[in-house]
């Protein structure tokens, strides 16, 4: 009988000591207990037993009770110069999207919606994509892209390993597996991946994808953009063949194709031309005319000025291509497409791109002339809201039907936008 107590009282001793421990572990450094759910959660989704280990389960709740809100199917008009642009409201989403595809059969349009949160929206229903145990949210991070090479789906993340090891990478959802991935961020304490870019767009043989320098007020990782030695700040090359047969990249694989960019978050290519957009700091939001091996100055000149100080960087220096255009104040510019046909055919002496932006609120109409590459003209249609992605189709190239296109809106979803009433 005494023997029975004292091994009663022996596990309770025992159980006692190890919830004092854990508790005390888990009050001085919380993040060992939130690692240790993140990866049970992560092993428990990889066995089939939950349905994800990022989201929480109302949080995909309310984005399918979103699918059900009832819509404003009228049509808001914004006058312009000599047409007029037509947008409303198709599907409700309370997040922000880190990129959408659109597809059309005979009966209805399907849209596949990536959110920056993990999360992806197919046939009205929300569900968490597979992602790998290192992906970090942290310094607004997430799904900061998602791109297409021959169907197959690849996002670029960011990541954390260790206590202070930020870095981004690129995930084959098709295979599960990180294929590439960048060195460790410096000034860890002032990463910010708000500025990890993400642009890109498909070549023939290779596509370019662009990897800013995400910072916030750090001279060490600003840096990184002109040292040709480090991947951050650049448009990079990549060969697709490793892609489609879902390898892991090799430094054979890749080049850097230009340096000196700050946060280009949108690409697009017209006829032979590569054009992009780029965040600036305060002001100083470009449009930048890209060449292989050309150096875009960041952060050694710049139309903005330095948070904080407002001091002013160099205007012009040796050996950089200046921007064709620089927005002051600044847009904040997340995407750059051609034109829609029925605009690109009334402007066909121009090369036609349309922009949208976060701090602007606005799709902007941009037109450069062939034969000098200089803007002609832009043109601005205030929708008061953060326009964030367009849809494209499966070859990467904007998505349009009866004149029609399609935009994601930060925290509200995606909105149906087509030109009219030409004059």
């Amino acid at each position: 009988m005494l023997n029975a107590i004292m091994k009663k009282f022996k596990k309770f001793i025992t159980f006692f000591l190890f919830a004092s421990f854990f508790t005390i572990i888990g009050y001085e450094y919380p993040m060992i207990i939130d690692n240790s759910k993140k990866y049970v959660k992560f092993k428990l989704k990889n066995a089939g037993f939950i349905d994800s280990f990022i989201s929480e389960s109302n949080v995909i709740k309310d984005l399918n009770n979103q699918r059900k809100e009832e819509i404003d199917t009228n049509f808001n008009e914004v006058s312009g110069n000599s047409f007029n642009l037509k947008y409303k409201k198709i599907i409700n989403i309370n997040e922000r999207t880190s990129g959408f595809f659109v597809n059309h059969n005979d009966k209805k349009k399907i849209f596949e919606i990536y959110l920056q949160e993990g999360l992806m929206i197919k046939d009205n229903q929300a569900k968490e994509v597979n992602l790998p145990y290192n992906i970090s949210f942290e310094k607004n991070g997430g799904v900061k892209s998602i791109f297409k090479i021959n169907k197959n789906i690849f996002l670029l993340l960011s990541n954390k390993e260790n206590i202070n090891c930020y870095y981004a990478s690129i995930f084959s959802l098709s295979i599960n597996k990180t294929l590439f991935k960048t060195d460790c961020l410096p000034d860890y304490e002032n990463v910010d991946f708000n500025g990890l870019g993400g642009a890109f767009v498909e070549l023939e043989n290779s596509f370019l994808l662009s990897i800013g320098a995400p910072e916030w007020n750090s001279s060490e990782i600003r840096s990184l953009a002109q040292d040709i030695n480090s991947l951050y700040g650049k448009f990079i090359l990549f060969k697709k063949e490793p892609f489609i047969k879902n390898k892991i990249i090799t430094t054979k694989d890749y080049t850097v194709f230009s340096l000196g960019h700050k946060n280009p978050q949108g690409i697009t290519k017209v006829e032979n031309k590569l054009l992009s957009v780029e965040h600036g700091p305060q002001g100083g939001d470009e449009i930048n005319l890209l060449k292989k091996g050309s150096n875009y100055g960041w952060p050694l000149v710049s139309y903005g000025t330095l948070y904080n100080d407002g001091k002013s960087f160099k205007k012009i220096t040796k050996n950089i291509d200046a921007p064709i255009f620089s927005f002051l104040p600044s847009i904040a510019p997340s995407s750059i497409n051609n034109c829609p046909d029925n605009l690109k055919n009334y402007y066909k002496k121009n090369y036609c791109l349309i922009i949208l932006s976060l701090r602007g609120q606005a799709l902007f109409v941009a037109l450069i002339d062939k034969k000098k590459m200089n803007l002609v003209s832009i043109e601005k249609f205030k929708i008061g809201q953060r326009l964030r992605h367009f849809g494209l189709n499966s070859k990467n190239l904007l998505f349009q039907k009866d004149d029609s296109f399609y935009i994601s809106i930060d925290s509200e979803g995606v909105y149906e936008i087509s030109f009219g009433d030409f004059r």
